[in-house]
């Protein structure tokens, strides 16, 4: 098959993601497989390194300029640009897919509704926005849930040493966020505190962010000689081999990469209840959902896994499990290719 991943953001996150790691895969499985994307995203330049063919996005293309240049899946990424020639030129001679990873507001679901026309399947990466499309009005039998895909391989590693690790203490209990905001590592250092009232000896991680009002924020809560503050980090699967807890204190709704690297590197997982981040959690078993926006939640939590080292090894175990047995690139892509033979069907 000819295969054309069309992602119009020049972010690098879990949607930019999603479109490299299944064209390099479909490429390695013999497919014709290629990128369209911003000229100067960092995803263009990933491409590249991984010799994937990558071609830049054109002003002219997102107005509909589009040359389909035969292809016979023609598969969009969040499309941030619901322009309906470009939809209409994609799909006129190719089979035409869309994935949704994040959740959105309700207009931009009806947005993409309305092209349904020029769509063959809406992908959701999760329960809750397969429900919104189904919410939109899509048609439900063009509509599948895919979940989004990690290469499994780089985090592994960090899962092989963990039943070392769930013998040692102090446990280290590490969060990821990028929030310019400070809110959720500001939860998250609230946490902290009130950990540290029942085990002193804990340590602390804050990956992501560089902002220096974060040691500020620990200092003033008298627990920064507990925390380090890493920032955005190159080596985060070394990071996560070093975390005993993983906790979540997002703010908003919608599927974080950081919690799939957390889980596929077996670290037992704290999450809040909110749609997007709960849909791969079942609670107690693979990872515990807490009352979302609450220090005292997530802080219940964390001192209940580090109280029963045997349960957090087995939570930990559990979330590896599933991300393998679910996320693992070779099952992504071998349901995307399912599904790409059946439309062209």
């Amino acid at each position: 098959m000819n295969i054309l991943n069309i992602c119009d953001s020049a972010q690098w996150d879990i949607v930019s993601y999603q479109a490299l790691h299944t064209a390099a895969y479909l490429s390695k499985m013999g497919h014709n497989t290629a990128v369209l994307c911003p000229g100067k995203s960092r995803l263009f330049s990933e491409c590249r390194k991984q010799k994937i063919k990558a071609d830049p996005l054109s002003l002219a293309a997102r107005f509909g300029f589009f040359k389909s240049g035969g292809w016979d899946i023609v598969h969009f990424y969040n499309p941030s640009l619901l322009n309906p020639l470009f939809m209409r030129k994609a799909g006129a001679a190719s089979r035409t897919f869309v994935t949704q990873v994040k959740l959105g507001n309700q207009i931009y679901f009806r947005r993409l509704a309305a092209l349904e026309p020029y769509i063959d399947r809406y992908i959701g990466t999760c329960n809750s926005v397969r429900e919104e499309f189904s919410r939109a009005g899509a048609d439900p039998r063009k509509t599948f849930l895919v979940p989004p895909c990690i290469n499994i391989g780089r985090w592994e590693s960090a899962m092989l040493i963990k039943p070392a690790i769930f013998h040692r203490r102090p446990y280290r209990v590490g969060t990821v966020s990028m929030d310019r905001s400070l809110k959720e590592q500001e939860l998250f250092l609230r946490m902290a505190k009130e950990v540290l009232q029942v085990f002193p000896e804990t340590h602390f991680m804050v990956v992501g962010l560089k902002d220096d009002r974060i040691r500020d924020i620990a200092r003033a809560l008298g627990i920064s000689h507990k925390v380090d503050v890493l920032w955005d980090r190159t080596d985060v699967p070394e990071i996560m081999a070093m975390m005993h807890i993983f906790v979540k204190t997002s703010r908003r709704e919608g599927m974080s990469m950081s919690l799939m690297e957390a889980q596929a590197s077996g670290v037992a997982c704290v999450v809040p209840r909110r749609r997007g981040l709960g849909d791969f959690i079942e609670h107690e078993r693979n990872g515990v959902v807490v009352e979302p926006d609450s220090a005292s939640s997530c802080a219940l939590a964390v001192i209940h896994l580090i109280s029963n080292p045997q349960i957090c090894h087995s939570m930990s175990k559990a979330a590896f499990d599933y991300v393998r047995d679910n996320m693992s690139l070779p099952v992504v892509g071998n349901l995307l290719e399912r599904l790409y033979q059946d439309a062209l069907a």
